[in-house]
């Protein structure tokens, strides 16, 4: 997708109904969606690069596990399944199942299914027989004690969700600028809070003179909010404990699709690993290793630490085919994502697993929407373009109100950063709400 117009132009016509988007990931493409669901705001997607996603939705696995420990994420996770099972393609029904080989892990397993029937979604604890059917190639029965199986989960395609979403946002009138984002510019007036009044970009600036602006700028957002992290300067007094780490995921050789059903996404949270059938070859992910925080560089794929290899081999041993797949990285400067070889694939934790969404209360035209994976992507988005596009002065339902405190950037105030940077990271390892 080409820009549809340019900073000197959006400068020369300036509006008090403009909202600004930065970041055209997943995220920031389902707010392009939904603010242009009425005609009373002009909405504009800033992105360095419109023709290929550089962030972490590029690479996504696509796992959408709707049940977590969170009953806020549950609720998202929830919604943006509705809205991913709307877009041809985007979303493949094809369940969730989660292993365990120990009598804690069972029991974390029942529990489990317990917490998902009270949720409303649906779950059953099955035979490791009858797990091993549903994807025999990764599973051998004699290695498992129970499966927990999640029929409504599945995967999504996050390529194609956010192509789809930029081409509807686009019909609907939303206008979209390749630009690279370096900092911003803000005002203080006595009294009052602090306002953005410009977006510095690698090609000028732009003018923010009535608009509001939604930071979705994923793994960027430390980077361009936080001196810390090499921000210009601070843009809110707020720590944001957005905290980019590494992840390795690989894959195997190519293969001829599979005759029968698509298998299930699958998870062992005894081994922190997961695999899922991607068509014509096999994924495979772990996050049993030590946390790794990084600065992202260009893309969300980082170069490859070579510890990853030992991670990487230690994990395949608990699939049936996990001779099959590569467990060491690349070493020359293709794609690993395009050549389907393991790499390093960069996403953000917060100090309670938590996105960052909302208004920022002491910036007067600000809003963030940012550490959001593609599992709660679309629920989050719809739910911050309510806010943004609801009448001043009207309430906000009960339900929208409870998640709005949940997500608010502002619920790190006090703390320190050094603080939630290490909560963060501990967040790393407990992604699958391990309590066992």
């Amino acid at each position: 997708m080409n820009s549809t117009l340019d900073i000197h132009s959006l400068n020369d016509n300036p509006s008090s109904h403009r909202i600004i988007i930065v970041g055209g990931g997943i995220v920031g493409a389902a707010l392009a969606f939904h603010l242009s669901s009425t005609k009373e705001h002009h909405v504009v997607l800033v992105d360095r690069c419109l023709e290929k996603s550089l962030g972490s939705t590029g690479h996504a696995p696509g796992f959408v596990g709707q049940l977590n420990e969170s009953s806020v994420l549950t609720k998202l996770a929830k919604d943006t399944v509705l809205e991913y099972l709307s877009i041809p393609g985007g979303f493949s029904r094809v369940g969730g199942l989660e292993l365990s080989s120990t009598p804690s892990g069972v029991e974390a397993l029942r529990r489990r299914r317990d917490m998902a029937l009270a949720a409303d979604l649906p779950a059953e604890i099955i035979t490791p027989e009858a797990a091993a059917a549903l994807a025999p190639d990764f599973i051998d029965p004699d290695s498992v004690k129970i499966g927990l199986h999640f029929p409504s989960d599945g995967t999504a395609n996050a390529q194609k969700i956010t192509s789809y979403y930029f081409d509807q946002a686009r019909a609907r009138g939303v206008d979209f600028l390749e630009a690279t984002v370096t900092g911003f510019t803000t005002s203080r007036n006595d009294g009052k809070p602090t306002k953005m009044t410009a977006i510095q970009t690698a090609e000028g600036h732009i003018n923010l003179e009535g608009s509001t602006v939604i930071l979705a700028t994923g793994i960027w957002t430390s980077s361009l909010t936080d001196p810390a992290h090499g921000a210009k300067a601070p843009i809110t007094q707020l720590p944001i404990p957005i905290v980019p780490v590494a992840h390795p995921y690989t894959f195997t050789p190519s293969r001829p699709p599979r005759v029968g059903n698509a298998y299930p996404f699958v998870r062992w949270p005894d081994h922190h690993v997961y695999a899922r059938d991607h068509g014509d070859r096999d994924g495979l992910g772990s996050y049993n290793h030590s946390p790794m925080q990084l600065n992202p560089i260009g893309t969300a794929i980082g170069t490859w630490p070579a510890e990853f290899d030992q991670v990487l081999s230690e994990a395949t041993s608990h699939l049936k085919n996990g001779h099959d797949f590569h467990s060491r990285g690349c070493v020359d400067d293709s794609d690993p994502w395009l050549s389907k070889q393991p790499f390093n694939g960069i996403f953000s934790v917060t100090p309670d697993n938590l996105p960052l969404a909302g208004r920022v209360p002491d910036v007067a035209n600000l809003w963030m929407c940012a550490a959001i994976w593609v599992t709660t992507a679309a629920g989050t988005a719809k739910l911050i373009s309510r806010e943004i596009l609801r009448d001043i002065g009207s309430p906000s339902t009960p339900e929208d109100e409870l998640l709005m405190n949940a997500l608010s950037p502002a619920r790190f105030q006090g703390i320190g950063t050094e603080n939630l940077t290490l909560q963060a990271l501990g967040k790393y390892n407990d992604i699958y709400n391990r309590k066992i």
